[in-house]
């Protein structure tokens, strides 16, 4: 649907679930027509080959999702949430960014939020020290390794889904790995 209303709109996604997502309020029909277009782009990812999307007018009695922006810090904060992150349905955090601001700017901030540390929202207390230590050193492996995938694999090479099952096992490896390093050799092994 093309609309040239000036009140703010909404670009409405059904899944081939029947679930929908709400993106809105998007204030020109440009903007909304853009998002449109870009979310439903020939692909080969078969949830997003199969939904569809339309313009139609912001009903702010629904609950939408907002506009994102091209921000590191809105995409670092954004990563793990349930229903916008990187591992929501279609359309995910990429999807959002991308279709809102074109895939060089997405790569271009999605690179940078990568490698910024991650910031936890509450204070550790003194007894929390060690197991500060461990998720401070886990925030620093996955940000460096982000960024290591995320330079040899190039735009659309790795899905962000992907590269967060990446990035567990190879944490799982890892620790596997660090507490071999700390088992005594048994007697046998002379």
């Amino acid at each position: 649907m093309t609309t040239t209303s000036a009140a703010p709109l909404a670009v409405i996604i059904t899944r081939a679930d029947g679930k929908v997502t709400r993106i809105g309020p998007i204030p020109t029909p440009d903007a909304a027509n853009a998002i449109r277009t870009s979310l439903t782009r020939r692909t080969t990812i078969p949830e997003q080959a199969s939904a569809t999307a339309e313009v139609a007018p912001f009903v702010s009695e629904m609950p939408h999702l907002p506009l994102l922006d091209a921000e590191p810090d809105t995409v670092l904060a954004l990563m793990d949430d349930d229903e916008q992150g990187v591992e929501a349905p279609f359309p995910s955090l990429w999807d959002r960014l991308v279709a809102q601001h074109g895939l060089g700017t997405a790569v271009a901030v999605w690179k940078e939020a990568l490698a910024r540390p991650i910031r936890r929202p509450c204070a550790l207390r003194e007894a929390d020290a060690q197991s500060a230590s461990r998720a401070e050193a886990d925030d620093v492996f996955d940000r460096d390794l982000r960024e290591l995938l995320m330079e040899h694999t190039g735009p659309g090479g790795i899905s962000p889904a992907a590269l967060n099952d990446a990035l567990a096992g190879i944490r799982r490896l890892a620790d596997a790995w660090a507490r071999s390093l700390q088992r005594p050799a048994s007697p046998d092994s002379d």
